[in-house]
């Protein structure tokens, strides 16, 4: 349940990767060597336990507090540094390895809510990025269930997003599943909506809970006038149908002020929260807005 594409533009930028007992190689991501050398990276990674998941707190305008997050994953190199997703997921699809990547995650989180619950932290839910991979697994719907009754937490307490790239590549198959999970009470977030392959066809069809709104469209409405109107339509529409609106990439006074002009229900980005480690999550949620 790792996004590429869209995960990888909401991930820290890093140094091309050293390697695990390897000299360092030079960046060229197209490169057979650089490839398998991030390949290595993944396989010890997933081995010892290597992989990091950071949180981005999502803000209620609302409720005036963080209740929900975004589960980010990241991938270090011996050095310590970060290598993009949109590097290392691309790979880890084509090799088969994001299935297994997916579990980890998913896993880990559903493990997260658990520890977090049982210490009366005031959490909703957690976001999980869905990649096209995953939703060609036949028996998606039943691992995914099988991890979070394994971890003891409601199956709404977590959130797939997917986004319409990984939706038009084989609609039909992506469409049952998400259908069948949601019948189990799992939540589905529409990421990225505004970024190419947007057709509102698909928010009425599928059982979607929330649409996220790509940054791009929210810092394009604060300096595009045709934009900014439909901007505004789009989430009075969506809320109309009883979808939740998330304004994503809000990091400037002038995006804040939009989305709540807006009705926007949720802010996720820079103004209220950084993506962060787990441990300094708990600070954040029930935490009120001064």
């Amino acid at each position: 349940m790792c996004k590429a594409s869209s995960h990888a533009q909401k991930a820290s930028s890093g140094d091309s990767p050293a390697g695990i007992g390897r000299p360092q190689v030079a960046l060229d991501r197209d490169s057979p060597v650089y490839q398998h050398h991030l390949e290595d990276l993944m396989y010890h990674a997933l081995k010892d336990d290597k992989f990091i998941i950071y949180y981005q707190p999502l803000y209620s305008i609302q409720d005036n507090n963080f209740t929900e997050a975004e589960a980010l994953l990241r991938l270090q190199d011996e050095s310590g540094r970060f290598v993009p997703p949109d590097e290392f997921i691309p790979i880890a699809e084509k090799n088969g390895m994001i299935m297994e990547i997916s579990s980890m995650v998913l896993n880990k989180v559903a493990g997260y809510i658990r520890s977090m619950l049982s210490c009366g932290t005031d959490i909703d839910s957690i976001s999980i990025n869905l990649s096209a991979v995953d939703l060609t697994r036949p028996d998606l719907a039943d691992h995914v269930l099988d991890i979070i009754r394994k971890n003891h937490i409601s199956p709404n307490r977590i959130v797939l997003e997917i986004t319409e790239s990984i939706l038009i590549r084989n609609y039909r198959q992506a469409g049952d599943q998400i259908r069948e999970m949601s019948s189990e009470s799992i939540q589905f977030a529409l990421d990225d909506f505004g970024t190419g392959y947007s057709n509102i066809a698909n928010v009425i069809d599928l059982p979607f809970d929330d649409v996220k709104i790509d940054k791009s469209l929210i810092w394009d409405s604060i300096k595009n006038r045709k934009c900014n109107i439909v901007i505004r339509e789009l989430t009075k529409a969506f809320k109309d149908i009883h979808l939740g609106v998330i304004a994503e990439g809000v990091e400037t006074p002038e995006h804040d002020r939009f989305v709540r002009q807006c009705g926007c229900d949720r802010i996720q980005g820079f103004r209220y929260a950084k993506p962060m480690p787990s441990s300094r999550v708990y600070d954040y949620f029930g935490r009120k807005m001064a």
